[in-house]
C-alpha cells in the first residue's frame, strides 16, 4: 500500500515537472515571437539612408575590382525602375531587401508555426494561423514605413512577406522531418 502511494506521488510530481517545463517552452516560444517582431518593427522605422547598402556595394566592387560586362535587366516595382545595367548597385540592394524581407517573415512564420505544433494545434490550423500573423505583421510593417523618411510602402511586400512565410513554414517542416526520421 505504502509504496502505491510512493508511485502515485512520484508520478504527480513528475507530471507537474512537465507541466511547468511546457509552461516555460512555451513563455519561451512566445518571448521569441515577440522579440522578432520588435526586431522587424525597428528595422521598419528606420530611414532608407540607414539601411542604404549601395555605399557599401561600390567600396567592395572597388576593392574587389569588379569589371563584369552585365546584360540589360529591367523591370518596375512600385513605381521605381531598375536597371542592372544602368544602376546595378540599386539593382541588387532592391534583390538584398526583398530578400531580407523573405528570409525575417520566414523565421517569423516558423516561430509562430512551431510554437502552435508543440501546442498540438492541427497542421492546417497552424499553417493557417502563422500566416494570419505573418500577414498581419507585414500589414503594420508596411503602415509603419509610410512615415520612416524616404521609404515606400507597397502591398506587394505583404505578398513578398507571405511567401516568405510560406517557405519558413515548409523549412520547418522539412526539418521537422528529418530529425523524427533520425
Amino acid at each position: 500500500m505504502k509504496v502505491m502511494l510512493k508511485v502515485k506521488e512520484w508520478e504527480t510530481r513528475k507530471q507537474k515537472h512537465q507541466r511547468k517545463r511546457g509552461l516555460y517552452r512555451s513563455a519561451l516560444q512566445l518571448l521569441l515571437v515577440f522579440i522578432w517582431i520588435a526586431i522587424i518593427w525597428s528595422m521598419s522605422a528606420q530611414s532608407y539612408q540607414q539601411q542604404d547598402i549601395q555605399p557599401w556595394l561600390q567600396k567592395l566592387s572597388q576593392k574587389m575590382h569588379i569589371g563584369l560586362i552585365l546584360p540589360d535587366v529591367q523591370f518596375a516595382y512600385s513605381g521605381h525602375e531598375y536597371s542592372l545595367k544602368q544602376n546595378p548597385y540599386a539593382f541588387v540592394e532592391f534583390f538584398f531587401r526583398k530578400t531580407a524581407h523573405v528570409f525575417v517573415y520566414a523565421v517569423l512564420a516558423a516561430l509562430v508555426y512551431g510554437g502552435l505544433r508543440y501546442k498540438r494545434v492541427t497542421i492546417r490550423t497552424g499553417i493557417l494561423l502563422a500566416l494570419i500573423v505573418v500577414a498581419l505583421i507585414a500589414s503594420m510593417d508596411e503602415y509603419i514605413q509610410q512615415f520612416s523618411p524616404e521609404r515606400t510602402s507597397s502591398i506587394r511586400d505583404v505578398g513578398v512577406d507571405l511567401i516568405g512565410g510560406c517557405l519558413g513554414i515548409a523549412v520547418y517542416g522539412a526539418i521537422r522531418a528529418l530529425f523524427r526520421r533520425k
